[in-house]
């Protein structure tokens, strides 16, 4: 059965899994202007349980769609197929006929992805360009819809982190290994650029706290004699 909770009900957006500062991904659907359904993968971000941000590009027709229907469905999956097509739309996969994948908002006029673990139907209330390639907008959620209290969120966050816990467990199984030696220092430099983008995505968050402690393991290891 699908729950459903409206923003003005007291549930909080954390008790389905989001943390501040994270950048989840998702799939935002909008209405073209002929009413047919566009869909982008885009990460947002979310400001508190009523409010969350999304930075698009200016060439996008999703920013333009937004800046005209003034309102959007966060569509989040683990689908990894519709990330792709809806990102790459000329794809040659086939069953590629996003129209098939949405039917209508409850709160909103935007189109809604069926196969969603959670739809959040949001009204935009503010532009903010950043400069000459993005904006940043701000918008209201109107209306959540879960399939269930623990619906599936990604974030790059999360599996970046992962990537470089299992790149650090090769480096402490590599070190006493002469012939491993140019291998680890490809594996440390993994695990930075992996840190880098949690950095970016997950700042001071459990994701950033558990790297920093691994790059501190590492040191710790490769000191012992």
């Amino acid at each position: 059965m699908t729950a459903r909770f409206q923003a003005d009900v007291k549930e909080k957006l954390s008790e389905f899994g989001f943390k501040k500062a994270v950048i989840y991904e998702s799939i935002v659907s909008t209405s073209n202007p002929d009413k047919t359904p566009n869909a982008a993968p885009m990460g947002i971000k979310l400001i508190d349980d009523k409010y969350l941000n999304l930075t698009i590009f200016n060439s996008s027709t999703t920013l333009q769609n937004l800046k005209t229907q003034k309102c959007a469905v966060i569509n989040f999956t683990d689908d990894i197929e519709i990330f792709y097509k809806s990102a790459f739309k000329k794809t040659k996969l086939p069953n590629k006929n996003m129209a098939h994948w949405f039917v209508q908002a409850e709160f909103v006029e935007a189109p809604k992805l069926r196969v969603a673990n959670l739809t959040l139907e949001v009204s935009v209330i503010d532009f903010k360009p950043l400069d000459t390639e993005k904006t940043k907008v701000t918008c209201k959620i109107e209306h959540t819809t879960s399939q269930s209290m623990h619906p599936q969120l990604y974030s790059r966050a999360a599996t970046l982190t992962l990537e470089a816990v299992i790149h650090g467990t090769r480096i402490e199984t590599y070190l006493n290994k002469p012939q491993k030696q140019t291998e680890i220092i490809q594996l440390m430099e993994k695990i930075h650029d992996c840190t880098d983008v949690v950095e970016r995505v997950a700042p001071n968050s459990i994701y950033t706290t558990i790297l920093s402690d691994l790059q501190k393991q590492i040191t710790l290891w490769r000191q012992k004699p």
